[in-house]
């Protein structure tokens, strides 16, 4: 738990901040961004687990402390902007292997005389329990294992004529863990690069058409631990997405993006399934008043697995939110999230190295192809009794239905599980 000289440090740090109380801090030709948030949440399902499973429905609460500093450079068109954050996390009862995470990231935006235009971004972080860091489709979802993730980008646009602009961008992203080897991994160690070219036909002002075609390489690396994860650790591919679309506004009211295409992976060194089909992903928003906001988005995208034999799934579904600011100092925001992750490939017995004992739980599901449905409604009522200052409470309830089931001593359902999460946030600065 966070002593009496660390809750000190932190009012200490919350008193500073709310003496440069404005719309950031200059120094010089910078701005500073300086804030505090801290976080008290409650869990009835620390593990997210069944109750069938050993650790099912486990309840716990945990604190988190959230400094953090941004530093703004603008100058002419364009703009340098670094945050860098931390994270104290710990637990009532439950003890993680470091209550430690750190943050970095930076977005360079430089504009040139001949209508040239070149973006930069990274986003570091060294995290334990940011488990869409380094599995976005969210098939894993507890994590206790430390690790490093780093994620470049860089894109040139090009004027190719009045009403049209090229884009050439690559990337380049790797995870890796970095905790004891004796503590299973909830994902193996990957690098990806990938490189790709948009094209736009900005047909007013305010929206573009574009077409879109990437391809991505994707490397396992320290395969050695892969038998932790009772997987086959050939899982090198290369993918291949092509994309139309359009991003922009539909007059006052409709803003955001929509893309629509074809995505294909070829997984070289296994003869289990690659994915070739239909990819989109939507983000709208609609302004419905002057206090009432409206957000959609929507995807379906493939994402590399650690679930037995299956080389990936694929994760369809959605978020709908709505967001009303009652009063100057107080608002309200409800949504409703539901996706679903399909595989491929049914159960083998034994799906990593031949003569390893597999798990019973693999020996007993042989023969099913896995399913899962995963449901989250949430809640949040907010207040901003200054500018500078906001207090918020949430809730949410969270279900994953997987298909999966087996009955050793009773029926086990190692997917499955219910959440109800209760937090309170205070957050102090810019």
């Amino acid at each position: 738990m966070i002593g009496k000289r660390s809750w000190l440090a932190v009012a200490a740090l919350v008193v500073s901040a709310a003496v440069w109380a404005g719309d950031g801090i200059p120094i010089g030709n910078a701005v500073f961004y300086p804030s505090v948030e801290a976080v008290y949440t409650h869990t009835d399902n620390l593990f997210l687990q069944d109750p069938s499973m050993p650790n099912g429905n486990v309840s716990d609460s945990l604190w988190e402390i959230r400094p953090a500093l941004g530093i703004e450079f603008p100058f002419k068109e364009s703009s340098i902007r670094l945050d860098f954050g931390y994270q104290y996390k710990d637990y009532r009862t439950y003890q993680l292997s470091s209550h430690n995470t750190y943050y970095g990231d930076f977005k360079g935006n430089f504009k040139f005389a001949n209508g040239m235009a070149l973006d930069l971004e990274n986003h570091y972080i060294r995290g334990v329990q940011e488990v869409l860091e380094f599995d976005p489709g969210y098939e894993q979802y507890f994590s206790n294992s430390p690790f490093d993730r780093d994620a470049v980008q860089a894109g040139l646009t090009m004027p190719v004529s009045p009403l049209n602009t090229l884009t050439v961008y690559g990337t380049y992203n790797y995870v890796h863990f970095t905790g004891d080897n004796r503590q299973q991994q909830p994902f193996y160690d990957y690098d990806q690069s990938a490189g790709g070219l948009t094209w736009k036909y900005h047909y007013s002002p305010v929206s573009d058409f574009l077409v879109d075609a990437e391809y991505l390489s994707s490397r396992p690396t320290n395969t050695a631990q892969d038998v932790n994860l009772y997987i086959n650790s050939n899982r090198k591919y290369d993918q291949q997405t092509y994309l139309v679309g359009w991003e922009g506004a539909f007059g006052k009211e409709l803003t955001g993006f929509a893309k629509a295409g074809y995505s294909k992976t070829n997984f070289k060194d296994n003869p289990f399934s690659n994915f070739s089909g239909f990819v989109t992903e939507v983000g709208l928003g609609l302004q419905a008043s002057q206090s009432t906001h409206f957000d959609l988005k929507l995807s379906r995208e493939p994402y590399q697995s650690v679930y037995n034999v299956n080389n990936y799934y694929t994760a369809t579904g959605g978020t709908l939110q709505v967001q009303q600011q009652v009063s100057k100092i107080f608002f309200w925001t409800l949504g409703y999230y539901y996706q679903e992750n399909r595989y491929p490939d049914a159960v083998v017995a034994n799906p990593a190295v031949l003569g390893f004992f597999p798990p019973l739980e693999f020996q007993l599901t042989q023969g099913m192809v896995r399913k899962d449905d995963i449901g989250r409604a949430f809640a949040e009522i907010g207040l901003h009794p200054t500018k500078k200052l906001s207090l918020r409470f949430n809730y949410q309830h969270e279900n994953r239905h997987s298909n999966i089931n087996y009955w050793d001593t009773q029926l086990r359902k190692p997917y499955s599980y219910a959440e109800n999460l209760f937090s309170f946030q205070v957050q102090l600065g810019w």
